[in-house]
């Protein structure tokens, strides 16, 4: 009994000392390394990026985004990376979650870019918004729910680049959109997250597996362009 005990115990403890080391989390990598650090990809602390001409990795943790180009190697700490290859900017868990400012607005992750096509990630379906890139004139958008037929328009002042959700469309998981009245007809598919992400690591992670990558490009732009030292 006693050695079963132990043996539990120092597995509890591998597991525990792995996901505390495991503290990075690549967010957007490409070039020819780009397979060995797929987004989503955690790594510890103490790992080495070993990269080749062309290769970009942009990591993330509570700290801030990072942005590696090679070729060299290079630590994935902040405070240990070469400064002329990492770009840091350090963002509260607050900030983070409110949106990187904008002029006058402030843009949230849980706003949909009715501008571009994809995947709509959801934490709260009270929190969910509506964002316009170009917000120099009036616009009058349509949603329309594509299984149900169901529609709501939203009228856009001049200046007004933000707007909520309608409440006539329910925002539930597997829920495809078309929008119409800007430029371009779009088509959003919304993606409830379950269970809710916590941490700014567990953001990027369910942004990441659902796909959603408008929202994970603000989340990284938020990051890498505002910083609160």
């Amino acid at each position: 009994m006693a050695r079963m005990l132990l043996i539990a115990a120092s597995a509890a403890a591998i597991l525990s000392s792995a996901t505390a080391t495991a503290a990075v989390l690549v967010v957007r990598s490409s070039g020819p390394s780009a397979g060995a650090y797929p987004p989503g990809k955690a790594l510890p602390d103490d790992h080495v990026l070993k990269l080749k001409p062309s290769d970009t990795v942009i990591l993330l943790d509570s700290r801030g985004t990072r942005t590696v180009q090679g070729p060299g190697s290079f630590s994935v700490s902040a405070s240990a990376a070469p400064a002329a290859a990492v770009r840091t900017a350090g963002t509260s868990a607050r900030r983070v979650r409110l949106g990187a400012v904008r002029g006058t607005a402030t843009r949230s992750v849980w706003q949909a870019d009715l501008g571009r096509s994809g995947n709509v990630c959801v934490a709260n379906p009270a929190d969910l918004g509506l964002w316009r890139a170009d917000s120099s004139a009036e616009a009058s958008v349509t949603l329309t729910d594509a299984g149900s037929g169901n529609k709501a328009d939203v009228k856009f002042a001049p200046g007004q680049s933000i707007a909520p959700w309608p409440a006539g469309l329910p925002a539930t998981s597997g829920t495809k959109v078309n929008v119409t009245g800007l430029s371009a007809p779009t088509t959003l598919t919304l993606r409830v997250l379950t269970p809710l992400p916590t941490g700014l690591e567990g953001m990027a992670q369910g942004l990441i597996r659902a796909n959603c990558e408008a929202q994970l490009d603000v989340l990284i732009d938020t990051f890498s362009a505002h910083s609160e030292g």
